[in-house]
């Protein structure tokens, strides 16, 4: 009868387990803790990808200096994105403001617009259960709001903190990409690539497409006279990011008011226009857009939007088809590496 020999994991194979589970779990101990800043890491991500060109020809062929270089695209990026947020806090405070120093009028143009509604439309919006519901809505709205001011100011701070290292070292940042991430070099220069793309439709595709369609809204409320018409302009700016609503999300309520004023003619004029004319500029403006950056479907868009409000706030509609879009590439560059790794 032959010795039963019993087979052993080497120790080597151990020792490499234990390192694997250390780094795994201290991995996840410093991402859990960490979470918290992942839109600030990834608005650094787009930043990045958006001003490394920039930076490469102001050092490279025009001479400037390192640092000024940086502090220049970083302010130049802030008044960007920070300044379509102050000219929409400065608007709505300013009418909070008119408002508030003529309650009596208010009051009585409200009294006026239940009335026409009641009586020409038999439409009764504002008995005591909807007013009810739409205090509630305007609190948590007021929230929202608020906290995300405060939620997105925190992660611009992350996000132009981490920039201004990844800028000042780029070269270093881009050999250790190359190094250390365990990818065939021609799926990571494919990565490079695929990232830029999607940051670029994302991340400027998704406002300038915004702003387009609201200039041409804004037409729209000028012809048809509504008043405030900028206030409601910068409003829709940020509702078109928004999708399947969009820009409806403005445009339904001033049809309503226009409506509650006795004003039928602008307001089905008005409404008309949006259905028509806005939702043709919006598909034509994306059509556009499509051929200078990559096509990002609907769809993505849409789930990306809902994942990234749940996880990231009101920012989220920028980051979330960002992350929802990465997922999606790493499948298929899972496919690229590992299932079909020669697919010319």
């Amino acid at each position: 009868m032959k010795p039963h020999h019993k087979q052993f994991i080497s120790n080597n194979v151990l020792l490499q387990l234990g390192f694997l589970a250390i780094i795994i779990f201290l991995f996840i101990l410093m991402a859990k803790s960490m979470m918290i800043l992942l839109p600030g890491f990834l608005g650094a991500i787009c930043l990045f990808v958006l001003l490394l060109t920039p930076y490469r020809w102001l050092v490279e062929k025009k001479n400037w200096n390192k640092i000024a270089s940086i502090i220049l695209l970083m302010l130049s990026s802030a008044i960007v994105i920070i300044g379509p947020l102050y000219l929409l806090i400065q608007t709505l405070t300013k009418k909070i403001m008119v408002l508030l120093d003529d309650k009596q009028g208010i009051q009585g143009n409200i009294d006026k617009a239940i009335e026409n509604l009641q009586t020409k439309f038999n439409i009764d919006l504002f008995n005591d259960n909807n007013i009810g519901k739409m205090t509630e809505l305007g609190i948590k709205l007021l929230e929202s709001v608020l906290n995300a001011s405060v939620n997105s100011s925190m992660q611009l701070a992350v996000a132009y903190f981490l920039l201004y290292f990844m800028l000042l070292n780029h070269q270093k940042l881009e050999k250790g990409f190359y190094d250390y991430v365990p990818l065939k070099k021609t799926n990571l220069k494919r990565m490079n690539t695929d990232l830029k793309e999607l940051v670029i439709s994302n991340a400027v595709g998704v406002p300038l497409t915004a702003f387009l369609q609201a200039v041409v809204a804004y037409i729209g409320y000028i012809v048809f006279g509504v008043e405030d018409s900028f206030v409601y302009f910068i409003l829709t700016i940020f509702a078109a990011m928004l999708p399947v609503l969009g820009a409806a999300i403005i445009y339904i309520p001033l049809v309503v008011i226009l409506l509650a004023k006795g004003d039928t003619g602008n307001a089905f004029g008005l409404l008309a226009y949006s259905l028509i004319i806005v939702g043709l500029a919006d598909n034509f403006i994306r059509f556009l857009l499509q051929k200078k950056m990559a096509d990002v479907h609907p769809l993505v868009t849409i789930l990306g939007v809902i994942v990234g409000i749940n996880l990231f706030g009101f920012i989220g509609i920028i980051f979330g088809p960002i992350l929802f879009s990465l997922f999606l590439w790493l499948i298929k560059l899972y496919k690229y590496e590992f299932v079909n790794p020669n697919p010319e």
